[in-house]
């Protein structure tokens, strides 16, 4: 979930990038609307399925009247001592080609293809600032062309302060599959990559949707670290067995089932502090009251 300043000019810039709106919902008495995003169309990963079984979606949240008050902004995640979520990563059909159609619609980006050691990987910026990382879905390009309809909603990025506990947390607790580790001990950060889907046989992880990447910095877990405060949400099989194992695993709660107006959802800390909604997947299991 991103916060997002004015609703249009982020819809229009996920929408560019070949999402599309699957749900909205309006929340009067909280004076918010949440809009959910995913690849939905014909060449992408999710069928007709209900929005809580959609693999990479993104919500954006948007507090009512921000567009107009100027002194609104959000923070990235990116900047200090706010170093928490890094980015979203849309994995492309031919990236020079995908890049180029960004940068020609007026879009700017942290770090451009030729730009850095990095020329495979860019970062786009949304309306908001956030990041986008854009990579290949393969590793030579699969088209002469680009067509958003084909792109993916590959990752989340969020930093973690010690890798150790956060990879049990994620492994343990939320019942996450380790799926590909990168470590670079010259620039002394590792990345691991977390998923509930299958890996493809090849074992790539860029045609993939939904993923968490931790990006782990040597030595912060002997430092104090200050995280932004964000949710990633993943929907459960059963949504009170799933809050009654996290009970039992003794995983903090920042919200109950029991507690506030919506009792349809709660959310679980991880070790870091980011929030984690919890959901029921209505595909899996019908409850009352959605």
């Amino acid at each position: 979930m991103l916060r997002v300043k004015d609703p249009q000019r982020s819809l229009e810039f996920y929408k560019f990038l070949g999402m599309s709106v699957v749900i909205k919902m309006d929340v009067p008495e909280g004076k918010f609307t949440n809009y959910f995003l995913a690849y939905t169309g014909p060449k992408s990963l999710n069928g007709d399925c209900h929005f809580t079984d959609l693999q990479g979606t993104v919500e954006l949240c948007h507090n009512w009247g921000t567009e107009n008050d100027p002194e609104y902004s959000v923070v990235n995640g990116n900047t200090e001592p706010h170093r928490g979520f890094g980015h979203l990563a849309i994995s492309v059909d031919n990236i020079e080609v995908a890049c180029k159609r960004i940068e020609d619609a007026g879009y700017t980006f942290q770090k451009k293809l030729t730009e850095g050691r990095m020329r495979h990987i860019a970062f786009a910026k949304d309306p908001d600032g956030y990041w986008v990382e854009i990579i290949k879905r393969a590793e030579e390009n699969l088209s002469t062309t680009t067509d958003p309809g084909s792109y993916r909603m590959n990752h989340s990025m969020l930093r973690v302060k010690d890798a150790e506990a956060s990879l049990k947390f994620y492994q343990e607790s939320m019942g996450m599959t380790l799926v590909r580790t990168v470590e670079n001990p010259d620039n002394k950060f590792n990345l691991y990559f977390l998923a509930y889907a299958k890996v493809p046989a090849d074992g790539k992880t860029s045609d993939m949707e939904g993923l968490l990447e931790l990006t782990w910095n040597y030595g912060t877990e002997k430092q104090e670290v200050l995280t932004v405060v964000l949710f990633l949400g993943i929907s459960t099989d059963d949504l009170q067995g799933a809050c009654d194992r996290f009970e039992s695993l003794k995983v903090p709660f920042k919200k109950r089932l029991t507690d506030g107006m919506m009792k349809n959802i709660a959310f679980i800390l991880d070790p870091d502090g980011y929030w984690i909604e919890v959901i029921q997947n209505e595909r899996i299991k019908r409850t009352s009251n959605w």
